[in-house]
C-alpha cells in the first residue's frame, strides 16, 4: 500500500491500536521508554532535547534509541540521557524488535520521531509499546520543538536543553593532529551530495581562509567533512601548518571531538553544524535554501548569515536543486558576503 494511503488513514489505525495513547497508563511512570529516529545525522540531533526532557521528566526511566548503525555510536558514548542504544535493521526487524522486548521487559512508551508510518506498525506488529507516540512535521516550530510537541504540545524552547552531547576524551585526537583546545576554528565547505545547493562557494571558503590567516595568527583552521566530500581539499590548501584539512579522513566520533575543542564552527545547514549545536558550540550558520527557522542552530551562541532571494519556497520545500538555476549550485547562498561572515569570526576583535 503506498504511504498516502496511510496518511489518510491514520486517525483510524490509531484508534484501532491497543497500543496508541491510552489515559489508562497516564498516571503510571514508564520504566522503559524508546524513541526511534533513523537518517539524517540532523534530525537525530534535533530529537535530542526531547531525549534529555524525558529523563528529567522520568529520572529512574530507561531512555532507549533506535537509529541508524552511521549514528549510533556518538549517542552511545556521548549522550548520557540515553541508556541503551539499538540499531534497527530494516532485513530483520523481528530480530531487532525481539532483542529490545527481550532486554529488559515490556515497553512502556515507543517514540515514533519520523512523520510516515513505517515505525507505526513496527511498534503495532512487533515491539507492543503500552503507549505510541507519533511525530507530525510543522513547518511552524523550529524543528526541535517540532520534535518535543511529539510528547507534549504545550512544550516549548523554554522547556527544552539545548546541550545534549558531552564530548571529553578528545586530546589524543588533538594530539594527533597538532591542535590545541579553543585555539582554532572548524569550517565545513561541504553539504554532501544530496542538496548541493545549500552550499557556500567553494571560492568564498578559500577567500575567507586567506583573509582570515592575514589578520590573525593565533588561531588554526580545521576542515571538516565527510567521505563525498574529499574533492573540496584541493583548494584548502594546507598553508604553513595553519590549515589542518581533515575532509574524508574522521569517522563521525572524531569528527565531533574536533568540533567539541573548537572555539567555533561556521558551516551551512550540515549534520556537523547540529551537532555543534548539540554540544552547545559557538556557531555560525550560513543558510539558503533550507529556513533557519526551522533548523538554524539550536544552541546557546549563534549567528546565522542567510542568503537573499531565495526562491525555494521560503526554505520549506526539501528540494535538491536551486528552483532558480534548476542546478546544484545554490545562487541564494552567492549572495552571503565573505567580509559579513569573516566578521563573525573568533577573536570577535577581527574586523573587515
Amino acid at each position: 500500500m503506498k504511504d498516502s494511503w496511510y496518511k489518510k488513514n491514520l486517525s483510524k489505525l490509531r484508534a484501532s491500536s491497543n497500543y496508541s495513547q491510552d489515559k489508562l497508563f497516564a498516571e503510571v511512570p514508564p520504566e522503559r521508554i524508546i524513541l526511534c529516529r533513523l537518517g539524517g545525522i540532523g534530525d537525530v540531533m534535533h530529537t535530542l532535547p526531547l531525549v534529555r526532557f524525558l529523563k528529567s521528566k522520568y529520572k529512574n526511566s530507561s531512555i532507549e534509541y533506535l537509529t541508524s548503525p552511521d549514528i549510533a555510536e556518538l549517542l552511545k558514548s556521548s549522550c548520557p540521557a540515553i541508556n541503551k542504544v539499538w540499531i534497527y535493521n530494516k532485513r530483520n526487524k523481528s530480530k531487532v524488535a525481539d532483542e529490545i522486548k527481550n532486554a529488559s521487559g515490556e515497553i512502556d512508551y515507543f517514540f515514533n520521531l519520523h512523520s510516515s508510518l513505517s515505525f507505526f506498525f513496527f511498534n503495532m506488529f512487533y515491539v507492543r509499546a503500552r503507549k505510541y507516540f507519533h511525530y507530525k512535521k510543522d513547518n511552524n516550530f523550529h524543528a526541535v520543538v517540532n520534535f518535543a510537541k511529539t510528547y507534549n504540545h504545550a512544550i516549548s524552547a523554554l522547556d527544552l536543553e539545548h546541550k545534549t552531547l558531552f564530548i571529553n576524551d578528545f586530546n589524543e585526537v588533538l594530539t594527533k593532529y597538532g591542535l590545541k583546545e579553543n585555539k582554532y576554528i572548524c569550517i565545513v565547505p561541504g553539504v554532501g551530495k544530496a542538496r548541493m545547493h545549500r552550499a557556500w562557494p567553494i571560492e568564498n571558503w578559500v577567500e575567507l581562509v586567506n583573509k582570515y590567516l592575514k589578520i590573525q595568527n593565533d588561531f588554526n583552521v580545521v576542515c571538516l567533512g565527510g567521505e563525498d566530500e574529499t574533492t573540496l581539499s584541493g583548494y584548502l590548501s594546507e598553508k604553513e601548518g595553519k590549515v589542518i584539512n581533515l575532509i574524508g579522513k574522521l569517522n563521525l566520533i572524531d569528527s565531533a571531538r574536533i568540533i567539541s575543542a573548537s572555539a567555533q564552527i561556521v558551516s551551512g545547514d550540515t549534520g556537523l553544524l547540529h551537532i555543534a549545536g548539540a554540544l552547545s558550540k559557538n556557531v555560525l550558520g550560513l543558510y539558503g535554501p533550507t529556513s533557519q527557522k526551522r533548523s538554524g542552530p539550536y544552541t546557546g551562541t549563534y549567528q546565522v548569515f542567510a542568503g537573499e532571494n531565495c526562491r525555494c519556497s521560503a526554505g520549506l520545500k526539501d528540494s535538491k536543486k536551486c528552483s532558480l538555476t534548476k542546478a546544484h549550485s545554490g545562487e541564494c547562498m552567492k549572495t552571503i558576503s565573505v567580509n559579513d561572515v569573516l566578521s563573525g569570526l573568533i577573536p570577535s576583535l577581527i574586523s573587515t
